[in-house]
């Protein structure tokens, strides 16, 4: 948990996006500052500096002693700690804004979702919710480097046949730093799969269907995907591969075949999550290739619960 920690708080772009998100919300001595899944409280400590008038911390684990500790090492007076997770809080005093880092190298692996689709019950009228806005990219990985990175079974030799352990391995998304060498090149390769507005009501089961209409014969390894985050209007934290790189990385998204396609065929991708706070994480990415007249020429099915 503490190597995390200090992964979060060496992450400069973020440090410095938060604190101008904060800086263009905290109101000096008026706001009321909501704090969900506080961590070691630099969420807070930041909108306390800036002039907050109280910062309620919202963290079950143990980082609310060290958060507290911090505090007074700090000189920080106005923070009150609650460890409970958010979602169990009955009553909670109003908050000008609410506030959560709760964001993965998926974007939704923290439950990001459904902690502030909850905690718009904390919200005063008027109030803020930070981030407001996230947007989720794919792009088809044509570059063998990263399977053959993530997936030695193909050359283990010995002749032994691994294959079934592949097909168990390959359903699973996989933390990768990805290149822009690795994507498929041209106008219209990146595509926007999923948009989340936290000012409307959010769904934790998601779903998203792009296309590509391909300009050369192409083999396509599987799907990086990764997420901008629009913590208020003018303020970003990007995952792209294309934006400087931050501790969170892309995802990689693998085939459990390869697909080799021609030109003008259409790829087609659909992508769906399931985070429930009962379910975990869920993902599945359903790939098809069809000919220029529609039909059918390859179907793959991949999902994170056949994976282990």
């Amino acid at each position: 948990m503490i190597e995390l920690q200090l992964k979060l708080l060496g992450n400069d772009a973020r440090n410095k996006a938060f604190f101008e998100a904060l800086k263009k919300t905290v109101q000096k001595g008026k706001s009321v500052v909501a704090d969900i899944g506080s961590g070691t409280g630099f969420l807070s400590f930041l909108a306390s500096k800036l002039g907050a008038k109280e910062c309620h911390l919202y963290e079950y684990s143990d980082l609310l002693e060290m958060s507290r500790d911090l505090a007074e090492l700090n000189g920080i007076k106005n923070c009150r700690f609650i460890k409970k997770h958010s979602a169990k809080v009955k009553n909670p005093p109003k908050a000008d804004i609410v506030i959560s880092e709760t964001l993965g190298n998926y974007a939704l692996e923290e439950n990001i979702i459904e902690n502030l689709e909850d905690a718009k019950r904390f919200l005063a009228p008027a109030g803020v919710i930070i981030p407001g806005k996230i947007a989720q990219f794919v792009a088809p990985v044509v570059s063998p480097r990263i399977i053959n990175e993530i997936n030695p079974l193909n050359r283990v030799g010995f002749d032994l046949d691994f294959s079934p352990v592949q097909e168990v391995a390959l359903n699973n998304m996989f933390v990768f730093k990805i290149g822009k060498n690795d994507l498929l090149q041209g106008a219209n390769s990146i595509q926007k799969y999923d948009d989340i507005n936290f000012d409307k009501k959010n769904s934790s089961t998601r779903s998203g269907t792009v296309s590509w209409k391909l300009e050369k014969d192409t083999e396509i390894f599987g799907f990086g995907i990764w997420w901008n985050c629009i913590l208020v209007p003018s303020v970003t934290l990007s995952t792209s591969p294309f934006e400087p790189s931050t501790h969170w990385d892309q995802i990689f998204l693998p085939l459990s075949r390869s697909i080799k396609a021609k030109k003008s065929q259409k790829l087609e991708v659909t992508i769906i999550s399931n985070t429930h706070y009962e379910v975990g994480i869920r993902l599945e990415w359903n790939a098809l290739l069809s000919d220029e007249k529609g039909r059918v020429l390859e179907e793959i099915v991949m999902d994170t619960w056949r994976g282990a």
